[in-house]
């Protein structure tokens, strides 16, 4: 989960796919499905098996999760490593008929208590606010609004799945490649219909999306073939798996006539049809609210998004008023700290730049670097046993972003520990030049992304016991987020900017990039506001280069609703906290809060309020 979030990938959210959760940390496929079995020789499945069947029938129908998962490839189960996932238009009321069947399921449990009562709470607020965006006869299930986009669609996450995910260790294996770059002319075949009938529907991405995802497709094939990375990487992958020479040449040469045949006129097909078919039909219109029966789409994207019900207006208002209250707080610091001149937004850009704030330039720095962040990381756990009383067992490491991943990654992002305790939790910190964070707002980076923030969240969701896969892995963004924004806030109280007030700046400037989000999100998908405008605002707000504002917002209009699901989170738990502080006086204890709200792994935020009010009225007596 990328710190610096204005940079990072997410999936898309007009449906979400169960087979998203499990990437790298099911115990095994085939071992659950020996268990649901096991219970269907002797009677009804209990309510966690069926949902982990549930969740096991869903990833069986797509061959690159199981690849991605990695645990039957190349084994005598692997019946799916030389395909690819397929877009039918049957797959629209297959999913709708699934989730009506599992939703079913799930309700006919009745008596349950404990972990099995919230498990049934989860799942059902988790299948009906999928089976609601199915309603809508143009969306494309488990994809983003959009079949085609510039940042997450399949001309942009194909190559990585193939270059990246698809291991080739063998002969077998780098055969089973090829097939699936034989594959790709079917696959983008599918999407260009796909692109076809959501405009057919009165479905057309804005212009200016449309022209970044030419920029995508036109760019992947200007190379010679030789040059292509799907090539490139197949013969180092090769060499590295020790494949004699002449199969190596054999395997190459095959694999280059599949990119010549296949994928290089799947992409050049694709762009003809954007350019010749869509663009024609685009607006500079950004928003949701132009679609059929947008508005109502994109309450239902807030809803799956934040898992609350708020208005857009009532959001856009919270907006608002954060932002009005910390740039009053951010302008009263900047001063105390002597820098009166200008808007707060265009001081925080100059002290961005202050050589101050910067660690020297080279690798030679990094070992500093990374050793301030262990400091960090040591103090707040230090002081944790005062404010939690379960702490997680794995501990987190920090490392730098590997080199040649620098230019295509985050400012920070987390890894959370291997399900078998074989892998710590990792917080990768990006020491590039471009993306290296400046000073003052490292400290946030580190509250937010592993301790007390995703780290505890995350690796204590692993230890919760008789709770189905689903429940250790699934964060729900709003419940995720929402706790490590909730973390930058503890760590104030903590002591951790205690003497650090540029610290509590970029703490102060974090926060003010989720509120804006808030605003600008809103005013695009439900107020109508320009592309122009939303950036006009954010910029000038945040003190944010044009630049990677343009990146920003263009991500929000791809992604309806997402972008609220952060500050939303935060602003819920403190809620509840305070709400169990008033109804509790002397009885409120902040270990016991966080017990409640970290105890049972990632909740949607109403589940959550639930559980904090059975604790209060358990606390009360």
């Amino acid at each position: 989960m990328p710190t610096d979030d204005r940079a990072a990938s997410t999936e898309g959210v007009t449906t979400v796919k169960l087979k998203k959760i499990l990437l790298g940390t099911v115990g095994g496929v085939v071992g659950l499905a020996a268990v649901a079995v096991g219970y269907g020789l002797w009677g009804p499945l209990p309510i966690h098996p069926t949902i982990e069947r549930q969740t096991i029938l869903q990833v069986l129908d797509s061959p690159e999760t199981l690849t991605q998962l990695g645990m039957i490839d190349g084994t005598f189960l692997d019946f799916h490593s030389g395909k690819l996932d397929e877009i039918k238009p049957e797959d629209l009321e297959k999913a709708r008929r699934d989730m009506t069947r599992y939703i079913a399921e799930i309700k006919g449990y009745t008596g349950l208590t404990g972990q099995q009562a919230i498990s049934q709470q989860v799942m059902l607020e988790f299948y009906s606010t999928n089976l609601a965006q199915l309603d809508f006869p143009w969306v494309v299930p488990g994809g983003g609004l959009y079949p085609v986009d510039q940042l997450f669609s399949p001309p942009v996450s194909l190559p990585q799945f193939l270059t990246n995910a698809h291991v080739v260790s063998d002969v077998k294996s780098a055969e089973r490649y090829i097939s699936r770059l034989h594959a790709v002319s079917t696959k983008f075949a599918q999407l260009g219909e796909s692109v076809r009938n959501q405009a057919k529907a009165g479905v057309v991405p804005p212009d200016f999306v449309v022209d970044k995802s030419l920029v995508v497709i036109d760019g992947f094939t200007k190379d010679p073939v030789a040059d292509s990375p799907l090539i490139t990487t197949f013969k180092t992958r090769l060499e590295k798996a020790g494949v004699a020479e002449a199969d190596r040449n054999r395997l190459i040469a095959a694999a280059t006539t599949a990119v010549e045949k296949d994928v290089y006129p799947a992409y050049q097909a694709l762009g003809k049809l954007l350019r010749e078919e869509i663009r024609p039909k685009a607006t500079s219109d950004a928003g949701v609210w132009r679609l059929p029966d947008g508005a109502r789409y994109y309450k239902l994207a807030l809803r799956a998004n934040t898992t609350v019900d708020t208005e857009p207006e009532a959001i856009h208002d919270i907006g608002l008023s954060e932002v009005a209250r910390i740039t009053a707080e951010m302008d009263t610091l900047l001063q105390k700290l002597g820098r009166t001149e200008g808007t707060v937004g265009e001081r925080v850009r100059a002290l961005e730049q202050d050589p101050a704030q910067k660690y020297p330039p080279g690798r030679e720095s990094y070992e500093q670097e990374l050793a301030d962040l262990k400091r960090m990381t040591d103090t707040v756990m230090a002081k944790a046993p005062q404010w939690f009383n379960k702490l997680p067992k794995q501990p987190v490491d920090i490392q730098a972003v590997p080199e040649y991943a620098e230019a295509t990654s985050p400012g920070g992002y987390y890894n959370p520990p291997a399900l078998d305790g074989s892998r710590p939790g990792i917080f990768y910190i990006n020491l590039g030049e471009k993306a290296r964070a400046p000073k003052f707002s490292l400290p946030t980076l580190v509250y937010h992304e592993a301790v007390p923030g995703h780290h505890f969240q995350l690796a204590l969701a692993q230890t919760i016991e008789d709770v189905p896969t689903f429940r250790k892995v699934y964060p729900f963004t709003s419940y995720a987020e929402g706790w490590a924004l909730y973390a930058e806030r503890l760590a104030v109280e903590m002591g951790m900017y205690e003497n650090d007030p540029y610290g509590d700046l970029g703490r102060l400037q974090a926060e003010l990039f989720r509120s804006v989000r808030l605003v600008v999100d809103t005013g695009i998908h439900a107020k109508r506001w320009t592309r122009e405008q939303a950036i006009t605002y954010m910029r000038d707000t945040t003190g944010m280069s044009e630049e990677a504002v343009t990146i920003e917002i263009d991500r929000y209009i791809v992604l309806p609703g997402q972008a609220c699901a952060y500050k939303l989170g935060q602003l819920k738990i403190l809620d509840l906290r305070e709400k169990a502080k008033t109804a509790l006086g002397e009885k409120f204890d902040i270990k016991g809060f966080h017990d409640v709200v970290l105890g049972s792994g990632g909740l949607p935020l109403t589940v959550l309020e639930a559980q904090v009010d059975a604790w209060v009225k358990q606390v009360k007596g």
